[in-house]
């Protein structure tokens, strides 16, 4: 199964939030799963980092049908981050420099064939 997600959605989502969450310390996105595929991993680092990380998911792994709440820290003001989600069936999806500030508070899809809705 191939997970397709468009950051390109969810850049212009996000462009919609409040400019005053840019201020904010930390930053938070909803991710529903509607892929059809359990998520196993999560990694979340600022786009000026050359490596992933941990992953950040702190359950054995995120259902279809169940919400993912991921938290960011911008407190050095980077506001752009790469996110990558791992699935069970292997499948990955990565999105660069998405603007975690614009889009905090923001709840989005991912969806097995339309994407990030």
């Amino acid at each position: 199964m191939t997970i397709r997600l468009f950051a390109a959605a969810l850049l212009s989502a996000a462009a919609l939030s409040a400019s005053a969450s840019a201020q904010s310390v930390y930053s938070q996105i909803t991710v529903y799963n509607d892929s059809g595929v359990a998520i196993t991993a999560v990694f979340v680092g600022p786009s000026s980092q050359p490596d992933w990380g941990q992953n950040t998911l702190d359950t054995a792994q995120v259902w279809p049908g169940d919400d993912l709440v991921v938290t960011m820290s911008n407190e050095n003001g980077e506001c752009l981050y790469d996110l990558r989600y791992d699935f069970a069936d292997g499948d990955v999806f990565e999105e660069y420099q998405v603007d975690i500030c614009a889009a905090n508070g923001q709840r989005f899809e991912i969806t097995g064939n339309s994407g990030v809705k």
